[in-house]
């Protein structure tokens, strides 16, 4: 009896490769279809083993060739590839990340207290108060450190315009009540580094008091990136949790408008290694407007599944996905994840949800009034910080001596790069790009702030 073929599924017909639904090895049929109707296109036969998800050549593809799917170029082969042989990163250069650079090439390097310092400076000139601004440049310099850079020096320059425009105010302290193991927190409209930092503060203390505790944050503004503020709760021996909303960018599948945030999502836990933590933080859209920006301004098509248009219409148009919005990871199972996030933050927290959160580009110096959400659970009241840490550091050696196949990304534990990286960019410098460094400069000497050597 003949087998049934494994199906593989064609984006568009333009497309040099089809995902493959099921394991596969050689010489296996495959039949491939048109994913958007089903159209049966091609029937080949597998030259190489191809698992489940992956990518299989539909045709014969030449050394150096672009590589054709969502009907516009991934990624170029280097070599030639066989129509049935499985297309990965043994075999392609993908083109939908931009290319790492070495971190020398055309960057200087600038030590993490001399940024530190000239963000400090830039902000005390409009008038923000000391604890606030070095609350923010802690941030932003911790940003570079890990590797974090889109939410670094780049945003200073907006910060600082919505602080003079009375968007943001910078002198003011949140305002804190406790209910047992809740804290009440009111931002007051500050600057969300500083609330946010002063509720992680706070929330471990009452961690280690109770053993969780919970802060609900209201009227905040945009607190960078939301991994920091969960590793300021582990370095304190505890677990912690952070959500937080923002301006609505994301839209359930067929949405005309968008409703959430890409809500963040990060959770924190400190190992055995001196100055090393696991370190979850993700967003929950499949990718950041700022990547639809970028490509809006190269001319360049977005992949589908990225975002949809104004109407609800897949689209890979970045100028009609900006009028539209982003699309969240996962599907319909990621926006899920997504409302019930909101539903713990804005919701909870008595202040801004959903839409109700400002636009910065609609209106730019009206509060945003962010909410998030922090959550610390001490390890002393749970197993002890020894045995914890003890059981974590053997899941990570469990994790990283999984056996993987040849074609397989190095296996790392959440947080893992973040931390190796610190430590290295402390020890001989930050890498900056040459954009980033002269503007953080012309800003400080529009400011009237003098400007150091760059140390390194």
């Amino acid at each position: 009896m003949a087998l049934t073929p494994t199906r593989a599924l064609l984006l568009t017909p333009e497309d040099d490769v089809a995902a493959v639904l099921g394991e596969t090895l050689v010489n296996d049929e495959v039949a491939v279809a048109l994913s958007t109707s089903g159209e049966l296109r091609i029937q080949l036969k597998t030259r190489s083993a191809v698992p489940f998800g992956h990518k299989i050549a539909i045709r014969p593809i030449a050394n150096g060739g672009k590589i054709i799917r969502y009907g516009y170029p991934i990624g170029v082969a280097t070599m030639d590839i066989a129509e049935g042989e499985h297309v990965h990163s043994h075999n392609m250069r993908s083109l939908l990340s931009i290319p790492k650079k070495d971190e020398n090439d055309e960057r200087v390097l600038c030590s993490a207290s001399w940024m530190r310092d000239l963000i400090t400076r830039c902000l005390k000139a409009v008038d923000a108060n000391a604890d606030v601004a070095e609350a923010m440049a802690d941030a932003l310099t911790e940003a570079h450190l890990r590797g974090v850079e889109t939410h670094g020096l780049r945003r200073l320059r907006p910060y600082i315009s919505r602080i003079k425009s009375g968007g943001v105010d910078a002198r003011v302290f949140p305002d804190v009540t406790r209910s047992q193991s809740v804290l009440h927190i009111d931002g007051r409209n500050g600057v969300g580094h500083f609330v946010a930092m002063q509720a992680a503060k706070a929330v471990s203390e009452a961690a280690g008091q109770s053993g969780i505790a919970v802060a609900l944050v209201k009227n905040s503004n945009h607190f960078g990136f939301a991994g920091y503020y969960a590793t300021i709760i582990a370095q304190a021996g505890q677990i912690g949790i952070v959500t937080s909303n923002g301006q609505v960018c994301v839209a359930p599948e067929g949405g005309t408008k968008s409703l959430l945030s890409n809500n963040p999502l990060a959770i924190a836990a400190p190992t055995g290694q001196p100055h090393a933590f696991v370190e979850l933080d993700l967003a929950t859209s499949v990718t950041s407007r700022a990547n639809v920006v970028e490509a809006a301004k190269r001319g360049t098509r977005i992949p589908l599944g990225w975002a949809q248009d104004r109407d609800g219409k897949a689209t890979r148009n970045p100028r009609a996905a900006l009028e539209g919005s982003l699309l969240s990871l996962a599907g319909n199972r990621g926006f899920a994840l997504l409302f019930a996030l909101e539903a713990i933050t804005g919701v909870l927290s008595g202040g801004a949800y959903g839409d109700q959160v400002s636009s910065k580009e609609a209106s730019p110096n009206a509060p945003e009034r962010t909410a998030h959400t922090l959550i610390a659970i001490d390890l002393k009241s749970a197993l002890g910080v020894e045995a914890y840490t003890s059981r974590l550091d053997d899941l990570i050696a469990r994790l990283l001596a999984l056996p993987t196949n040849v074609d397989a990304s190095r296996v790392r534990y959440p947080g893992q790069r973040r931390w190796l990286l610190r430590e290295r960019r402390l020890r001989d410098g930050i890498p900056l790009a040459a954009a980033d460094s002269k503007d953080i400069i012309a800003l400080a000497r529009e400011l009237g702030v003098p400007v150091t050597k760059m140390e390194r």
